[in-house]
């Protein structure tokens, strides 16, 4: 398997919160690391319990989570996440080796889901993933507040304020 490229996207403004779910160890790492160096904080779960518990810490604003996780289905836990107060306005993404033809359409059209992701993670398939979060915050304003007004979303991991979540 090779690392993604190494490159910076073009449509990054600020540090967006990125929880990044995949039990593949290797591709987590090299994922994350492709992320990271595009400007995002990412943290890794490997299962959907480790991302409900780090979702709530976290507050992230952008989820991408694999379809197939060891301990529930990704869909599960994207639909968990929409229901928690710390993620229930992120973008969320599945990714996966699987098609969107085989992923299912269903999930997307019933909102759970703002987009599907094929493996692996690109600089197109970034810039997808920040275009979809900065049209929902062209959308709601407020998404951006602590991006923009030195509010304490970045205070310390695990700290920030709920009123501060974009």
């Amino acid at each position: 398997m090779t690392n993604p490229p190494h490159v910076k996207s073009k449509n990054l403004q600020s540090r967006w919160r990125v929880l990044l779910i995949e039990d593949h160890k290797p591709l987590a790492e090299a994922t994350a690391e492709f992320m990271r160096s595009n400007g995002l904080d990412v943290r890794i779960a490997s299962t959907g319990r480790e991302a409900l518990e780090t979702a709530t810490a976290f507050h992230p604003e952008i989820v991408l989570c694999d379809v197939m996780l060891p301990d529930m289905p990704g869909l599960d836990v994207a639909r968990a996440l929409r229901d928690m107060p710390s993620a229930k306005d992120a973008v969320i993404a599945m990714h996966s080796a699987l098609t969107e033809r085989d992923f299912g359409t269903h999930s997307l059209q019933a909102g759970v889901v703002n987009l599907f992701l094929s493996k692996p993670l690109t600089e197109e398939k970034l810039d997808t993933l920040i275009s979809v979060l900065t049209s929902q915050a062209k959308k709601d304003p407020d998404m951006l507040k602590s991006k923009t007004s030195g509010g304490t979303a970045r205070e310390a991991p695990g700290k920030q304020h709920e009123k501060n979540r974009p």
